[in-house]
């Protein structure tokens, strides 16, 4: 059975990498990486988090003052 992964994308790669330690510390698998999705999402940073933990990861980043690029959330292939 193959994940299902989704990217959250943050503003910087100090958010992204504040996400990725946030997330570690309460079990959630994470795997950070620099986006260039189209013009309106150069700058940002994709914090790839399994589809079945997005809320809690949102929720985490949310209460932890973790700014994210927007509100998409997209598919991402499994690495």
């Amino acid at each position: 059975m193959t994940m299902n992964y989704k990217c959250i994308l943050v503003k910087s790669v100090t958010y992204a990498q504040k996400a990725k330690k946030l997330l570690a510390e309460k079990g959630i698998s994470v795997f950070i990486s620099k986006q260039n999705i189209g013009p309106e999402y150069s700058c940002a940073w994709c914090v790839r988090v399994p589809e079945k933990s997005v809320g809690d990861a949102l929720s985490v980043m949310e209460k932890n003052g973790v700014k994210r690029k927007g509100d998409a959330i997209f598919d991402d292939i499994p690495r």
